[in-house]
């Protein structure tokens, strides 16, 4: 049983739920209590911070710090979930270059009202939004103010798919920057994948895997002394 107080840094695998993993976590190290410090979607991977005993307690903390991620967007085709998991319902040809991108970009650095996607967690009237959508009800949901603090195209992957860098504040939905990307460069588009790297001062190089805590290569960080625990 694990009786430190702190955090690990776990790298998320895609396909895995941010809860599942920290089911997984849980009973390999059999902490007092555990819990992530903001999900990430099945499809996300990357930096998953957990909670370990009295620390759990921080998780309010943890929601507000700036984070970034490295996404792919695809340009000219929609889907319902605005990611590579829902269905296609909109198709624009059009062929977006990567200097486009880079200048649309700039248009995206700031403040600015966001609304967040219509398959999201997001409650109406004591439902999440995505549950009320997958019964195919009508949801209306409000936007939300967040900020981008930093937003890189670092490549063309292939014809209209291209790799991001962005840094932005809590609550930001990633695959509405893509959405509302698109729209300025009049197409449409969807998030292929996501990984989130850093949250707050943490970073994924800082991270252990679920192999890495099953064959006991993990630490455990105290978030106000440094490294309190190495197993």
């Amino acid at each position: 049983m694990i009786t430190d107080d702190g955090i690990i840094l776990l790298n998320k695998p895609t396909q895995m739920s941010s809860n599942k993993a920290v089911q997984i976590v849980k009973h390999i190290i059999n902490p007092n209590k555990i819990g992530h410090m903001g999900t990430l979607d099945p499809l996300g991977s990357g930096l998953l911070i957990l909670g370990i005993n009295k620390a759990t307690k921080l998780f309010a903390t943890f929601l507000k710090e700036i984070k970034t991620y490295k996404t792919i967007f695809y340009f000219g085709e929609q889907t319902d979930t605005l990611d590579s998991e829902g269905q296609i319902v909109k198709k624009i040809a059009k062929d977006i270059s990567l200097k486009q991108v880079k200048c649309i970009c700039k248009e995206f650095i700031g403040k600015f009202d966001q609304m967040p996607p219509v398959y999201s967690a997001k409650k109406v009237h004591g439902e999440k939004a995505y549950e009320l959508a997958r019964k195919g009800e009508s949801v209306k949901l409000n936007t939300r103010t967040i900020e981008i603090f930093d937003i890189q195209c670092l490549s063309k992957i292939k014809n209209n798919t291209f790799l991001f860098e962005i840094t932005c504040s809590s609550g930001t939905y990633i695959r509405s920057i893509c959405r509302d990307m698109a729209v300025k460069l009049s197409t449409c588009g969807t998030m292929l994948a996501i990984v989130r790297t850093r949250c707050g001062e943490y970073d994924i190089s800082q991270s252990c895997t679920l192999d890495d805590i099953k064959n006991g290569k993990f630490k455990i960080f105290n978030t106000k002394e440094g490294e309190i625990y190495v197993k």
